[in-house]
């Protein structure tokens, strides 16, 4: 059986590093082949860029559509998830009283960005979840009941970046499909993370990073657009493609460095020499388990149901930290005086520390933040 924990990775071995999902991490195997395509395209950036691209590009997207579930045609290359949900708000057509219901799970940025919608006359509506939500027909009322005849687009994270929640995408697609409702999925930590079926979920958007948990070079992910939408949908950039469909839009949008994309194989490669599934048991149970000491040395509980998260996990402070420059404070003592990485959020009024399991990641890193978080909050 293979020793998921002897993969060698370019994280610092000597420090608790719990924050996978915030910006992903490289495998050497993957930081090698990178440097190697980096080389090959700095030989002659010309013939790569003017000549191979478009083969090359393609080729990675058949693999990825494979790994996504999703038909080649459907899927695009943008350089993270922010970019692709910009993308998607920015290329529909708004007109006063338009409504958009997300989450108070949904990723700042994107609030960000659906506040940007505010100038158009858009509504926007923002359900609460609570993290000790029970069941996925609870997740799904809670949702629906902030649609209106009105609602033009459901925002929905896959796995939430600020709670790790995981949310029940295929049921609520599904719901908003008997309305007639649009879904805009943001899967930023869903690729790799869990097993993804894009064409199952039946969602008419969708995008997800790969340099999170599929770990390619930063930054690069994955946006998947319904054909019903592919002729509408169109880059922030306009570039020589812009006119000529779909992938030609996409596919070039100006000078940018092609390693992210080209090294997207190695990646998978990485990955599919350990098997997807023992990887991603591997990754909940240790973080569940490491959630559990944490929340077992501080005095207080792990936040959300093992049904409802994946190698993300919430544990409640035994104190609120109300702003984010008190939470940052705390993040970066933890870094500096004790050697150990982990997000520190609030959500609904509750702050609470964000681990991620990893295969780099030990028992012990748990136990070196939970201890941390001890010292650092008295």
């Amino acid at each position: 059986m293979t020793d998921l924990t002897a993969t060698r990775w370019l994280v610092d071995p000597d420090h608790a590093y719990l924050n996978h999902g915030g910006f992903g991490a490289l495998p050497v195997s993957v930081a090698e082949a990178a440097a190697a395509i980096r080389a090959e395209v700095e030989a002659n950036p010309t013939d790569m860029l003017m000549r191979r691209w478009p083969a090359l590009i393609d080729a990675v997207r058949d693999r990825v559509a494979g790994l996504l579930g999703t038909d080649p045609a459907n899927l695009v290359f943008v350089p993270n998830a922010t970019a692709g949900t910009a993308t998607v708000l920015s290329s529909l057509h708004w007109e006063p009283g338009d409504e958009v219901v997300s989450t108070d799970h949904r990723y700042p940025a994107v609030a960000s960005q659906l506040g940007v919608l505010l100038r158009y006359g858009v509504k926007v509506v923002e359900q609460h979840v609570p993290v000790d939500i029970g069941s996925v027909a609870e997740i799904v009322d809670r949702i629906m009941a902030g649609v209106t005849e009105r609602t033009k687009l459901v925002v929905i994270d896959s796995i939430a970046s600020p709670t790790g929640f995981l949310f029940p995408v295929a049921e609520i697609a599904a719901a908003a499909r008997e309305r007639g409702i649009a879904v805009l999925v943001d899967g930023a930590h869903a690729p790799g993370q869990i097993a993804v079926d894009i064409d199952a979920l039946g969602v008419d958007f969708w995008v997800g990073n790969l340099h999170k948990w599929v770990c390619s070079p930063r930054g690069c992910a994955a946006l998947a657009v319904a054909p019903k939408w592919r002729d509408v949908v169109r880059p922030l950039v306009a570039s020589h493609g812009y006119s000529l469909g779909y992938h030609d839009a996409f596919d070039w949008t100006g000078t940018a460095d092609p390693v992210p994309v080209l090294a997207i194989p190695a990646a998978l490669d990485f990955w599919d020499s350990l098997g997807w599934d023992a990887v991603r048991r591997h990754q909940r149970e240790l973080v569940t388990a490491g959630a559990r000491r944490v929340a077992a040395a501080i005095g207080t509980e792990v936040a959300i149901a093992d049904e409802f998260t994946a190698a993300m996990r919430l544990v409640r402070l035994p104190v609120d930290l109300r702003s984010e420059a008190e939470r940052e404070a705390v993040a970066y003592r933890l870094i500096t005086e004790h050697g150990v990485t982990a997000h520190i959020t609030e959500h609904a009024g509750t702050t609470y520390v964000r681990m991620c399991g990893q295969l780099y990641n030990t028992a012990e890193h748990y136990d070196r933040l939970g201890e941390a978080l001890t010292k650092v909050l008295a």
